[in-house]
């Protein structure tokens, strides 16, 4: 009866079939989630990209074409590419020296970061002297 029983034990312990399956069931879920992070740091970077660039736009286009606060707001919401713009605040302030214009939202990731962290506030600025 012994001998039976150390003799499966040696059989299961050479056999290797599912070995790859558990493996995978092993990384999967680190891959997967370090794939989907870079993808959500990714959207991020962009996001913050298409928005500095819309109001750089809008602050340079002020200055030069002379635009008033409304169009300038304008200019840059419609600038914002790829991003509804309905959810994004745009502030122009119009002094005697400079244009400043600023941009904010709330940026909600995929996949959160953690549990404290689902997601954040892009707050963004940019000034060009007159």
């Amino acid at each position: 009866m012994m001998l039976a029983a150390r003799r499966r034990l040696s059989r299961l312990r050479r056999d290797q079939r599912g070995v790859a399956a558990v493996e995978f069931a092993m990384i999967a879920p680190i891959f997967f989630g370090l794939l989907i992070g870079i993808i959500d740091v990714g959207r991020y970077m962009w996001t913050l990209n298409t928005i500095q660039y819309a109001i750089d736009q809008g602050a340079r286009a002020g200055v030069v074409q002379k635009l008033s606060t409304e169009d300038v707001t304008d200019l840059v919401k419609g600038s914002l590419t790829g991003l509804d713009a309905g959810v994004i605040e745009v502030d122009v302030t119009d002094d005697a020296a400079s244009l400043s214009v600023a941009a904010a939202t709330d940026y909600a990731f995929l996949f959160p970061i953690s549990i404290f962290m689902s997601g954040t506030t892009i707050s963004l600025r940019t000034e060009m002297p007159k």
